[in-house]
């Protein structure tokens, strides 16, 4: 019972960060169902690290595709930003996907920890040079996109948190980076989960209550509460200062960091 509260919670704080910061939730689904494999189901960290990811990459489908819905009604996505990055992408996502069982735990862990640190710095330094586009030409947004899609599989995340900062330091407003990163990150989830689901079918790992690597009372009690709050969230943008945006989008990274830390 106490994990199903936890993961409840847990939803509300992640359709909220979907909905206002593009996220798919994994800075917050990765350490929440790592910990409750180890505490409540006596997990092996290594082995719960990795349910954790895969869980969290499985949840982005879902949180992704409701997300993007609710930007684009709200006209936040640029199709064309989509078309340039999406080859790449999903090339790494499947790459990562299917080989993500041999990453070691404590490596996942740390490269977690470094990672939403060095990102909500960059963020939160970052400031607006020109009001003109600058992104690079079509073969190096698919490397760059290939690379953010790796890094997103390693970690559990659908993207937001390298591609959000990635744009607006290239001068895409935040209101339509946040938009169109949640477009990516659910094309990162649904193909690292069709190659993590390839990758389990020769793992030997037999829990019953994992579809693959995938932890089913995550997806029922942690990311389907998560959609009530994505839709309401997504509203909330449209009346934010872009400053206080990207403060906030640093701030959380900051938080989740110490709180994996700690753990």
């Amino acid at each position: 019972m106490a994990e199903i509260i936890i993961f409840i919670f847990s939803g509300v704080f992640i359709g909220i960060a979907a909905g206002l910061f593009g996220l798919g939730g994994g800075l917050m689904i990765v350490p929440v169902v790592t910990y409750c494999l180890v505490y409540f189901s006596n997990t092996p960290f290594d082995q719960a690290i990795i349910i954790g990811v895969s869980t969290s990459l499985a949840s982005m489908v879902i949180t992704g595709a409701m997300a993007a819905y609710a930007h684009s009604k709200n006209n936040n996505v640029d199709h064309a930003l989509i078309k340039r990055f999406i080859p790449g992408l999903i090339i790494g996502s499947l790459i990562i996907g299917f080989f993500i069982k041999s990453v070691p735990g404590d490596l996942l862990k740390y490269f977690f920890i470094f990672y939403a640190f060095t990102i909500a710095y960059k963020l939160f330094k970052h400031q607006e040079a020109s009001k003109k586009s600058t992104l690079p030409n079509r073969l190096l947004s698919n490397m760059i996109s290939f690379v953010f899609s790796i890094i997103s599989g390693i970690v559990g995340i659908g993207g937001a948190t390298l591609f959000v900062p990635f744009l607006i330091k290239n001068n895409i407003p935040p209101k339509l980076a946040i938009g169109t990163s949640s477009v990516l990150g659910f094309f990162i989830g649904l193909s690292a989960s069709i190659a993590i689901y390839l990758g389990y079918l020769y793992s030997g790992l037999n829990n019953p209550q994992t579809f693959g690597f995938i932890y089913t009372p995550a997806i029922l009690f942690l990311t389907l509460p998560s959609l009530i709050f994505i839709k309401l969230s997504a509203g909330w943008l449209l009346k934010l200062d872009d400053l206080l945006i990207k403060r906030l989008f640093s701030l959380l990274l900051v938080i989740i960091g110490i709180m994996m830390f700690l753990n």
